[in-house]
């Protein structure tokens, strides 16, 4: 069998836990003999370009992020089939950014991102750019593919004001504040929101699929004249780029799935896997911000975390409802660098909101719609729902998984009926081979999906011929590759020509 890198926390307690990753391929731990590794497919740099054009500053600014000085960042765009099986069934036009500092060699490898529907690709790359994962930049440049029917990419815009505003709030929108009012206020939004994207849209209201989306980086492998690509997949990403490995074989020439999502599980299922982890991502931003000293929060920074979520779920922050208080503090936290400063930060905000000021709190709000509940967004996890939840199952899952997530139960269960009414695409398979052993990048305080989707990747990954190499950060974040030197050291290594070596479990220093 071939042999995956999984990153995912550092150990703690009184095991000495897996060997430290310094960016040595593990040195100091006993190696695997390299007779028994396979070489690496060859990768090479595109014989043939976009027509890319300077976009620093407007991008920095759209998404509120600015990269360390010397980052270089370029805007193209790219015509996609809508129709991967039909070449001649129309085209929508696909956004792409690349990013690279002054030292990456004009002949370097491009690694190839998607962030999926989590947020704009863009943003991810942004995010690399600007955090210490930075120094992939000096060897490799990254070209992020935002996913099909993005604000920037054949932009999808088939709801009403009212539609949009009921599914981001989650039904609490109106004075629906119980159970059931909020249940027929979502449900309601969204099949009529349904039907009207299904007419707009028709007949391609089931072409936002992952698989869909892994059409349009083949176009750019196309594009770029090369055999195969190094794909990075982060968070939702993550099952993109296993969907181009199951669709287009031996085109993946490297696999780097950073903080994975639970590749083909159920819609409850996941939903309970987010769950779970947001909520520790939660707890662990408490805490740190407790750890520091001087905290915001007071001296009970749970106890302030509770009370105003606990507020908006009671209309006591109107207009915010529970699911956006929820977003715009979980979305702050993943798109900033992991540090004590953004803890701060974000601290201050929830502070201020839970002492009557919730004028921050609101902004942010406002930018975490923006970048993660488009209508591209919802009609592409819509096309990807499998084993959907009937409404009359939530009310017993809001209060099972309220007790066992008091912050993000309720909201997780709500977010199951997004989909209620719409169409979902059939279902992309699992890769059932794989022509590389993947970098599996994890961290289990991910404030976006969670972190609990790359230990569900393991029977999919064994199934597919690689067995996972476990490497922990116990950082809180989004991207371990964005927030890690050490993380980023890993993929260097693994986008060269040699196979890398060492123990089969790793960890890198939050």
């Amino acid at each position: 069998m071939a042999v995956a890198i999984t990153l995912a926390g550092c150990a703690t307690g009184p095991d000495a836990g897996p060997d430290l990753v310094t960016g040595d391929g593990g040195s100091g731990a006993p190696a695997t003999s390299e007779s028994a590794v396979p070489p690496l497919p060859v990768l090479t740099a595109p014989t043939a370009d976009l027509a890319w054009r300077e976009c620093s500053a407007a991008t920095a600014a759209k998404y509120d992020v600015r990269p360390a000085a010397g980052t270089h960042i370029e805007c193209a765009t790219l015509d996609s089939p809508v129709d991967p099986d039909h070449q001649d069934g129309g085209t929508l036009t696909v956004a792409l950014t690349r990013v690279r500092t002054g030292k990456t060699p004009a002949g370097a490898v491009p690694v190839v991102l998607t962030t999926g529907s989590d947020l704009p690709s863009a943003l991810g790359a942004l995010l690399v750019a600007t955090g210490p994962g930075r120094s992939l930049l000096d060897t490799n440049p990254v070209v992020a593919v935002d996913r099909r029917g993005l604000p920037d990419s054949g932009d999808v815009d088939c709801l009403t004001r009212d539609e949009r505003a009921a599914i981001a709030a989650n039904g609490q929108v109106g004075g629906a504040l119980d159970t059931a009012a909020r249940i027929t206020a979502l449900t309601s939004a969204s099949s009529s929101g349904s039907d009207g994207c299904t007419e707009a849209l028709d007949p391609a209201q089931l072409s936002y699929s992952i698989a869909d989306a892994a059409s349009d980086i083949d176009t750019l492998r196309r594009a770029w004249k090369i055999e195969r690509l190094a794909l990075l997949g982060i968070g939702e990403g993550s099952d993109v780029m296993l969907a181009y490995s199951a669709r287009y074989g031996g085109r993946a020439g490297r696999i780097i799935l950073d903080t994975p999502t639970a590749f083909g599980k159920p819609a409850k299922d996941r939903a309970q896997l987010t769950a779970d982890g947001v909520q520790s991502a939660l707890a662990t931003f408490a805490q740190r911000c407790a750890a520091g000293g001087g905290c915001p929060l007071g001296d009970d920074p749970p106890a302030t975390m509770t009370r105003v979520v606990t507020d908006a779920r009671a209309g006591r922050l109107a207009p915010l409802s529970e699911a956006q208080v929820l977003s715009a503090i979980t979305t702050a936290l993943a798109t900033a660098p992991s540090s004590a400063a953004t803890v701060r930060q974000v601290a201050a905000m929830v502070s201020a909101a839970a002492g009557g000021n919730p004028r921050d709190l609101m902004a942010a709000a406002d930018r975490a719609a923006s970048l993660r509940t488009s209508d591209g967004q919802l009609l592409s996890r819509c096309n990807d729902v499998t084993g959907t939840v009937g409404q009359n199952e939530i009310p017993a899952l809001i209060k099972r998984w309220s007790g066992q997530y008091p912050l993000t139960g309720a909201d997780s269960a709500m977010t199951l009926l997004r989909c209620s009414g719409w169409g979902s695409a059939p279902t992309t398979k699992a890769p059932s081979d794989l022509p590389v052993a993947p970098v599996v990048l994890n961290t289990s305080d991910d404030p976006v999906n969670g972190g609990r989707g790359a230990k569900e990747l393991n029977a999919t990954l064994l199934r597919a011929g690689v067995t996972p190499i476990s490497v922990a950060w116990e950082g809180l974040g989004y991207s371990t590759l964005a927030n890690s030197t050490c993380a980023a050291q890993l993929v260097k290594d693994y986008l060269g020509r040699t196979p890398v070596t060492g123990p089969t479990e790793r960890s890198c220093p939050a």
